[in-house]
């Protein structure tokens, strides 16, 4: 059993992902991390050496392999759903969509802003345009959208797994 985790730059994939491997004793598979890995560079220092597209190439090849895998929570990156391929991967597993008020998820990110190369000079505004135009997306591919809200990390891994639960 696979779950992967989908939403924007700060709604807490990562730590969510990681959490939920713990207590399921599972694989945890960060897909941001394995591309830095990958490329021995931060993902800042891939976008501004080999551009966007290339990144999006390597996380791509990358959620294949993870796509194969079992027993594995895999958390990705936000713009994973942007390859029509991807996208297909994600539909044929258990896919949680991670939702965050917007205001929360920006403030979140902000705070990591060096390791998010898009995040790089943009505002509010523009945070909420990048969301709206992936909210449809991350629909798209999610068995289920979690809200995040106001709830810990523990919270929203033990909500997964009771979900989990009710789907076996």
């Amino acid at each position: 059993m696979n779950i992967f985790l989908i939403g924007m730059m700060g709604s807490g994939k990562s730590s969510v992902g990681y959490s939920l491997s713990k207590h399921l004793h599972n694989t945890f598979y960060d897909l941001d991390k394995e591309v830095e890995k990958r490329f021995n560079l931060s993902i800042k220092d891939i976008f501004s050496e080999y551009g966007e597209e290339l990144f999006r190439k390597e996380e791509n090849t990358l959620l294949r392999e993870a796509d194969i895998s079992s027993n594995t929570i895999i958390s990705t990156g936000g713009g994973i759903v942007l390859l029509e391929e991807n996208r297909k991967i994600l539909k044929n597993h258990k896919t949680y969509f991670l939702q965050a008020n917007i205001e929360d998820m920006y403030e979140r990110a902000l705070k990591r802003e060096n390791d998010r190369p898009l995040l790089e000079g943009m505002n509010i505004t523009q945070f909420k345009d990048l969301y709206f135009q992936r909210k449809k997306l991350y629909l798209e591919c999610a068995v289920t959208t979690i809200n995040v809200d106001k709830k810990s990390i523990e919270d929203i891994a033990t909500e997964i797994m009771n979900n989990e639960k009710n789907i076996i």
